[in-house]
């Protein structure tokens, strides 16, 4: 669907503190990019998996990155 296709919206606005930060903030739109990173380690992983690669630690550079291909050999310099 696009957003001709979805309801009307109504807006209001509700405070209500979360007694589980220390400034009563509450988070809004950060769920969707949660898996990012973990998503690009993997496929990094997978890129790699031929020279035997299974983890690499985020955030993950392009230093990581060539460190790993010149310990397999794939590079010289």
């Amino acid at each position: 669907p696009t957003s001709m296709e979805t309801p009307n919206w109504e807006t209001d606005r509700t405070v209500t503190p979360s007694p589980h930060h220390p400034i009563g903030a509450k988070g809004v739109g950060e769920s969707p990019t949660v898996g990012a990173p973990q998503a690009i380690a993997n496929a990094v992983v997978d890129a790699l998996a031929h020279l035997g690669v299974r983890h690499i630690d985020i955030p993950i550079t392009p230093w990581k990155v060539w460190s790993i291909l010149k310990e397999k050999g794939v590079t010289d310099d």
